[in-house]
């Protein structure tokens, strides 16, 4: 093969990676499809051995295909050729299921938190409710009190107005005592004035 002939199809070549560039306008990505590993070589027909190993779920960008095989870049920016048949478009199974498991323990994490949270509230709100109730009978308590001491200042109002004209009882006996006392003093009194006048002023009893 002439030179002519290698660079007229590396200009072929040349030009169907820019058109395909410009078509997609960047690097397509795909997915490593459900396999446990995909060898990555240097040749594009990866005859030669592998240098790196990808694993389902991995993402990839195609820079060139050819019929059997596509050049991509890695996550780690290296370059290589692989199987074309075990990249697809759309994310894997195991890909999507790690994602549906992340999503599901993300939603039963905040199902806990809610339910923790809820559980909170509700004790709050249990407390709440006991310190009512526990105000609500003392309030009760201090009105029952408060009703018998105005039934009880009503009663002796009354046996104060009862006995507002009258003298009490130990008051009388103690003013009967003292009456009969100088009762007594002034009658033995006017007994010896009389006597002395009597008998020219000497006592004689």
């Amino acid at each position: 093969m002439g030179v002519r002939a290698v660079i007229e199809k590396l200009i072929c070549r040349f030009g169907i990676v820019f058109g395909l560039v410009l078509l997609c306008g960047a690097a397509q990505a795909e997915y490593v499809t459900d396999r446990l590993q995909l060898g990555v070589h240097m040749q594009p027909d990866t005859s030669d051995r592998s240098f790196a190993k990808l694993n389902s779920g991995d993402r990839v960008d195609i820079l060139e295909t050819n019929r059997y095989h596509a050049l991509v870049t890695m996550s780690d920016g290296r370059k290589g050729w692989v199987k074309k048949t075990y990249l697809v478009s759309d994310k894997p199974a195991i890909l999507r299921v790690t994602e549906v498991e992340g999503e599901r323990d993300k939603a039963i994490a905040e199902l806990e938190s809610l339910t923790a949270s809820l559980s909170d509230r509700e004790a709050r709100v249990g407390e709440m409710e006991a310190q009512v109730a526990a105000r609500e009978a003392g309030a009760a308590a201090e009105l029952a009190e408060l009703e018998r001491l105005r039934v009880e200042n009503v009663s002796l109002s009354g046996r104060l107005e009862a006995y507002s004209f009258s003298v009490p009882g130990t008051l009388f006996f103690v003013a009967v005592a003292a009456s009969l006392v100088i009762g007594c003093l002034l009658s033995w009194w006017w007994f010896d004035y009389r006597s002395r006048v009597r008998h020219g002023g000497f006592r004689v009893h």
